[in-house]
């Protein structure tokens, strides 16, 4: 199976989720979301690291973590193991309890601190836990929003230093931020394999990839090297079903399988956003990564569509 990216250099900002195994809970009660804030603490002054966001789910949990140590792999091993044995001698269960390995992504914190804090901190209100952030416990909101907290172990200044100078203000600005964004996608949508920012940002991803010793070690630095333009992609495409590029983009029954094979191949080959190609096709980005499911999905199941997918790859590449 192939590994996802694990890339650490000092500085790096990544959002990381961990789930339970087979999609079971992880937090049973009370006390058990409580040692693992304590485990979060303690490996925060071992390790070193800034937790900008949290939220501790039933059957999941997602972090905002900044590393000046250049030490993502050491923190999460900590912290899922620690967690695991706990959890293990307290519930007398055995085995795994989380879900293979915790899923990072590298993030350009300059572009995303906001948004994925404010993702993060609506997850328990999208998923009907509570009507409002405020009123949810097991999260890092309330230290934004409250002055002073028993159990702080978020790193609040950073964000709240974006709104304004007086705290107050900043609070104020902050809640009405997180609360706008209710209806939004989430900004994991617009990452390219398991890297989150522009065209520069991942270039400097690559420069460090470049140097890593065994690359085969790391498939997944294919996704986000960018080699076609969406143009291309979409033309032959277009040639390949032998109808027009316009036919493509625009929303046509008729045309309509070979628009989702466009969208397709042009997210895996282009490297593009799916803001950037979802403009493309007139279409929004949860729309992207719905087609690009649908089409992977089909492509498992009829060997009609990996056949034609595999024949306009080839056309690319020729």
């Amino acid at each position: 199976m192939a590994r996802q990216l694990r890339i650490e250099y000092e500085g790096a900002f990544y959002h990381i989720t961990s789930r339970g195994n087979q999609r079971s809970q992880i937090f049973l009660d009370k006390k058990d979301r409580l040692h693992f804030i304590d485990i979060l603490k303690r490996t925060k002054d071992r390790y070193g690291y800034l937790l900008h966001a949290y939220v501790l789910m039933d059957n999941h949990y997602h972090l905002l973590i900044e590393t000046p140590h250049a030490n993502i792999k050491q923190i999460m091993q900590n912290i899922n193991t620690s967690y695991t044995v706990y959890a293990n001698i307290k519930h007398k269960r055995c085995g795994h309890l989380f879900q293979g390995r915790y899923k990072s992504f590298i993030v350009d914190k300059e572009s995303y601190l906001l948004e994925l804090g404010r993702y993060i901190h609506l997850n328990p209100v999208r998923a009907g836990f509570v009507e409002k952030a405020d009123a949810y416990k097991w999260s890092s909101f309330k230290e934004y929003v409250i002055g002073k907290i028993k159990r702080k172990i978020t790193e609040t200044d950073n964000t709240l230093s974006l709104f304004s100078r007086k705290r107050s203000e900043a609070v104020r600005l902050y809640r009405e931020f997180v609360y706008a964004g209710i209806n939004k996608d989430s900004p994991l949508n617009e990452a390219t394999g398991s890297v989150l920012g522009d065209e520069t940002f991942t270039g400097k991803v690559l420069d460090y990839l470049n140097c890593y010793p065994d690359k085969r070690e790391l498939p997944d630095i294919k996704k986000i090297e960018t080699k076609y333009a969406v143009s291309d992609v979409v033309g032959i495409v277009a040639n390949y079903y032998g109808v027009r590029e316009v036919e493509l983009l625009s929303r046509k029954r008729t045309t309509a399988r070979q628009r989702k094979m466009a969208v397709y191949l042009c997210k895996i080959l282009s490297g593009k956003r799916n803001s950037d190609i979802g403009r493309t096709f007139g279409i929004g980005i949860q729309a992207v990564t719905n087609v690009v499911t649908e089409i992977e999905r089909l492509k498992e199941k009829k060997k009609k569509v990996a056949k034609a997918i595999l024949s306009i790859k080839e056309l690319i590449n020729s």
